[in-house]
């Protein structure tokens, strides 16, 4: 699981929070689930089916936003991307060990590219929930210990 992180200041969260679920449905992901409380929000979604779940290409996505006062810090977590690489690599390299390693290519270019985008649209729709709104440039967060 690849997690990168920012910190948001001056944010109405639960417009954002709102914003955020629309933008992944729009990307044709399904919000699998849903956690909100005082100072935190979890929203998990996937897009995939049996033929991705056999391939291993089933994308996975969890945003958690946490915070206070208007001052959050957000977290994206991109799942089996980065996990299942390895698995469609291997079926296709049966046939071909050059077309195995292509698919193992295009399936990191699409985690680059969706981490990219997201936080392109991230930084849009904060200026547009307020131009006093801020967000600091994503920072990889290490994997822990035993992960």
């Amino acid at each position: 699981m690849r997690e990168e992180r920012v910190i948001l200041s001056k944010i109405d969260v639960d417009r954002l929070v709102i914003s955020t679920k629309n933008h992944l449905q729009e990307l044709g992901l399904k919000i699998i689930h849903e956690d909100t409380f005082e100072g935190y929000h979890s929203i998990k979604a996937y897009k995939g089916g049996i033929p991705s779940l056999v391939t291993g290409s089933v994308r996975d996505v969890e945003i958690l936003i946490t915070g206070k006062d208007k001052d959050y810090e957000l977290t994206l977590r991109t799942g089996a991307w980065g996990r299942d690489i390895a698995i469609p690599s291997l079926l296709v390299s049966g046939f071909s060990f050059g077309v195995g390693a292509v698919v193992a290519g295009v399936e990191v270019l699409r985690v680059v590219m969706f981490e990219k985008n997201f936080w392109a649209w991230l930084n849009k729709e904060i200026f547009n929930l307020g131009e006093e709104s801020v967000m600091t440039t994503p920072q990889v967060v290490a994997p822990q210990d035993g992960k």
